[in-house]
């Protein structure tokens, strides 16, 4: 029996979460993906927010300053987005045996919840969602095939942003060119 008219509806809410996000984020000064500056001994405290109540779609807190990192083994390549010095906030990765995989690392688990999405300008690929229990605290990993139109958006510098459930992390803007294009023949490379 085909969807109703009101599960397709349901269906394109994380795509359309992800749109709004990279939306309101092209109207954002760009980030600088220069290294961060080293800390002093003072703590960095977390950015906070001004507004009352919670805000319309809770996500993690993050603070600055952010960076991207590569990282490339036998299985595939990732890139991965670091806050302060060694803190990750997103992971993704091409691996030759799983595909896609992303790791949103200030995602909290949602029993009910079974799809993650991560977008690159206006390109949204849609993975399977799990709890990554070996991490500590547990976060969520979305798994799915390699997206050649996301990597091809990750390439090109997009924004990037993820949705999962009611929560959101970005949109950020992408790792720099060469990281970016080394990441684009890496998932080529695992077969994407």
């Amino acid at each position: 029996m085909p969807c109703s008219k009101n599960a397709r509806r349901r269906s394109r809410a994380p795509e359309l979460a992800i749109a709004a996000l990279l939306a309101l984020a092209a109207c954002d000064k760009p980030v600088d993906h220069a290294p961060a500056p080293a800390q002093t001994n003072q703590a960095s405290a977390p950015a906070t927010n001004t507004q009352e109540g919670p805000p319309a779609h809770p996500g993690p807190s993050i603070a600055r300053p952010l960076r991207w990192a590569a990282s490339s083994s036998g299985e595939g390549n990732a890139i991965v987005l670091i806050e302060g010095e060694d803190t990750a906030v997103l992971r993704i990765a091409c691996l030759r045996d799983k595909g896609l995989v992303v790791y949103g690392e200030r995602l909290k688990p949602v029993e009910s919840e079974e799809r993650m999405s991560i977008g690159a300008g206006n390109t949204v690929a849609t993975l399977v969602a799990t709890a990554a229990a070996d991490r500590d605290p547990p976060t969520v990993k979305g798994e799915g095939a390699i997206d050649e139109d996301f990597v091809r958006a990750v390439g090109e510098g997009r924004k990037i942003a993820v949705n999962y459930g009611y929560q959101n992390i970005g949109p950020f803007d992408g790792p720099p060119a060469e990281m970016a294009a080394n990441f684009v023949a890496g998932c080529k490379d695992a077969g994407g």
